[in-house]
């Protein structure tokens, strides 16, 4: 299933968006951590498209919360005219061992490129559910996936539902909102481990 979503970059700190959210009746309802390590076939990644390298990409997960899951994960991403991600269609698969799946596809000469380490706060008020990610060597992102109570809007219709809702939360927002942060990331040189 294709889902719409938003990500945006907020510059406020952790503490004062969790302040601003509690004031306005959201309650966190979920803490977890996600460490990603993207790998691609393609070598030489300057000058190259995001669309190309994302849709040409997978990664290996690490969900940290009361327990440790690794996954194997493949998102097919949908563009619009601008290059902005519209939607995504997510296949992912359980892993026993993170370590021996990475040292596999090292091993077999892809590349990996980026490594995302992800603290993830789930917000919570009435039908709105979204995510405040705070990524290492990046910086603080608003990331809201469409729900149930979006289900007979059209696809830009979610988008400016989304926009809206995020812009009603009086933080200090960045103007994409549809951003990249692996390609951010990436584009940053940060340091694969």
């Amino acid at each position: 299933m294709k889902d719409v979503e938003i990500t945006v970059q907020v510059f406020n700190t952790f503490d004062e968006i969790d302040k601003i959210l509690q004031q306005q009746g959201f309650k966190m309802i979920e803490n977890y951590q996600l460490n990603d390590w993207y790998f691609s076939k393609l070598g030489n990644l300057q000058n190259i498209e995001y669309s190309e390298l994302i849709n040409n990409s997978f990664l290996v997960r690490q969900v940290l919360d009361s327990r440790e899951t690794s996954y194997l994960c493949y998102k097919k991403k949908e563009f619009d005219k601008f290059g902005n991600v519209i939607s995504e269609e997510k296949t992912k698969t359980k892993i026993d061992s993170l370590q021996n799946a990475i040292m596999i596809f090292k091993s077999s000469g892809l590349n990996n490129y980026a490594a995302v380490k992800n603290n993830s706060y789930v917000y919570k008020k009435d039908e709105i559910i979204f995510v405040v990610q705070v990524i290492e060597k990046l910086g603080i992102f608003i990331e809201y996936e469409e729900d149930d109570s979006m289900t007979n809007m059209k696809q830009q219709e979610k988008i400016d539902y989304m926009c809206n809702v995020v812009n009603s939360l009086n933080l200090k927002l960045g103007n994409d909102y549809f951003c990249k942060k692996v390609f951010m990331l990436l584009n940053k040189n940060a340091n694969v481990e």
